[in-house]
């Protein structure tokens, strides 16, 4: 990954030769982190990018529907949009606005089958909202195959119970869908915690996370990233 800072816009090579310009606020005080915590990059989104690219969507050849939650600056779901064709691409967080910005300016590289929507996980105008995108594009499509992204989510167990919930109303359209949830480190037991409320709310099965090595290559160096990854596919 090569990053070369300009302002508040870096370009990041998410596959080779392949740039994503991404608007990042760095500016921000310490009372306005909660509030705008999507307005960065998050170190699980481009290994989380690489594996899914490399080891899942492979497997999957055709009409394909993704959607991101919780996408801050929406490098993970752009960035896998500019490297696999998808039916439609459905990025999402609370600060919509934010991901529009970023969105325009990769306007060039962005197909017309990507598009942001607002998507607070405990407001259920939002979650129904975004369920009906889902539907919608389910509809257009023969066979459709919907997979739902998540990248450094858990860190907050207060929205554990929004989330599963959200989860659970965006699965619910007797469509095969996989659930894939990544992050890097597990700060406060935040997978535990996690689970139990996934567990009771969406299946019983539920898994643990997996640990995947990614690889990353430097100028100078190759070096391997671990990462943790919830993989599930809920069943029609």
């Amino acid at each position: 990954m090569n990053l070369l800072r300009k302002d508040e816009i870096c370009e990041i090579e998410v596959i080779d030769g392949l740039h994503l310009k991404i608007l990042e606020d760095l500016n921000q005080d310490d009372e306005d982190v909660e509030e705008n915590v999507g307005r960065f990059i998050w170190p699980t989104a481009m290994p989380m990018m690489k594996h899914i690219h490399e080891n899942i969507l492979p497997s999957f050849t055709k009409n394909m529907i993704l959607i991101e939650l919780g996408a801050g600056c929406g490098l993970l779901g752009m960035g896998l949009a500019t490297t696999h064709k998808f039916h439609k691409v459905i990025i999402t967080d609370h600060d919509d606005l934010w991901l529009h910005r970023n969105l325009d300016l990769n306007a060039d590289v962005l197909g017309e089958e990507v598009m942001a929507a607002r998507l607070d996980w405990g407001n259920t105008c939002e979650v129904d909202n975004v369920s009906t995108l889902i539907q919608e594009a389910c509809k257009s499509v023969d066979g459709p195959n919907v997979m739902i992204l998540a990248s450094d989510v858990l860190y907050n167990h207060n929205s554990h119970n929004k989330l599963a919930h959200a989860l659970h109303k965006l699965t619910s359209h007797n469509v095969p869908t996989r659930i894939v949830v990544g992050f890097l480190n597990d700060r406060d037991n935040d997978e535990a915690s996690f689970l139990s409320v996934a567990r009771k709310t969406l299946c019983d099965t539920f898994p643990c996370s997996k640990l995947v090595s990614v690889e990353r290559k430097g100028k100078n160096r190759t070096r391997y990233i671990e990462l943790r990854i919830i993989d599930f596919i809920v069943k029609t």
